[in-house]
């Protein structure tokens, strides 16, 4: 029992502690990096770069920029990938089913596709967004809810790995795919990668926009929101995904006596019909 209850605190951190992505994120590449986007194999060194001036801004607007040669190599294919970072983590819980960017594509048309990695399966979006290599900047929005996905490998479904998602990738193909992207000699310019919605901003609590304090503590957990929304619900569940609490969020901020749990990590969480949100909660 002890190894087991260990092995889901471990999981929970490790979920939790990659649940980075959030609601209008965006990477905007004006740090001059890459903003953890590369490609992989040893084609690497030949991987995306940060381009200083000419993005769809203008004059002084930085951008990322990846060439695929179209020859052999990591760097023959028209894909660029995020891994464990800003945009890994629970897309479902966090609200976010559309990404929208500026892009440009050059010396070849680009058949644009998303595709995530995650609970061990491997999706890519069912369309494709045809790019034109006219040099014009323009701005796309992908839809990434569970529908708009074809599973590419694994036992699960789309839903469980937009819950879960570790590697985001961006990928030209004329069929949906994940390690089988267009051997290609095009460039891409990408810019203002964003975090979207199509929900109704009445419809969530943005994430980071309800804290909970103090955290860890011993007899009492405090939940505030940025605003109050009456059809919100609160519910605490321990690492064996036991419900040990649930009510209904009367205001802005509720506080729960915790002074009987038993000591450990619990999951907070404040949903609605249309999303959830969930944090950590350590009790000493």
């Amino acid at each position: 029992m002890k190894i087991t209850l260990l092995f889901y605190t471990f999981l929970l951190f490790y979920i939790t502690g990659n649940a980075q992505v959030s609601i209008n994120q965006v990477d905007n590449f004006e740090d001059n990096t890459t903003q953890n986007w590369r490609i992989g194999g040893a084609g690497a060194a030949s991987g995306p770069i940060n381009v200083g001036n000419g993005g769809p801004a203008g004059s002084g607007d930085n951008f990322l920029q990846y060439t695929s040669t179209g020859t052999t190599g990591a760097a023959s294919k028209m894909v660029i990938f995020n891994q464990n970072n800003q945009w890994s983590g629970d897309y479902t819980s966090a609200g976010v089913d559309e990404i929208t960017f500026s892009v440009r594509a050059e010396t070849n048309p680009l058949n644009l596709r998303i595709a995530f990695e995650g609970a061990g399966n491997k999706i890519c979006t069912t369309n494709a967004v045809a790019i034109p290599a006219n040099g014009s900047w323009t701005t796309i929005t992908i839809p990434i809810s569970a529908s708009d996905f074809t599973l590419i490998e694994g036992s699960g479904d789309a839903s469980s790995t937009l819950a879960s998602v570790l590697t985001m990738r961006f990928l030209s193909s004329s069929a949906p795919t994940w390690d089988a992207p267009d051997i290609i000699a095009a460039v891409l310019q990408i810019d203002n990668i964003t975090a979207s919605t199509s929900l109704s901003v009445d419809d969530f609590v943005p994430t980071g926009e309800f804290t909970i304090s103090p955290n860890p503590s011993r007899n009492k957990l405090n939940v505030k929101l940025s605003r109050y929304n009456e059809s919100l619900k609160l519910e605490v569940f321990d690492v064996l995904g036991k419900k040990v609490y649930m009510g209904k969020v009367a205001n802005r901020e509720t506080t729960v006596n915790v002074s009987n749990w038993k000591s450990g990590v619990y999951l907070v969480r404040i949903s609605n019909d249309n999303v959830s949100q969930t944090k950590r909660f350590i009790k000493l």
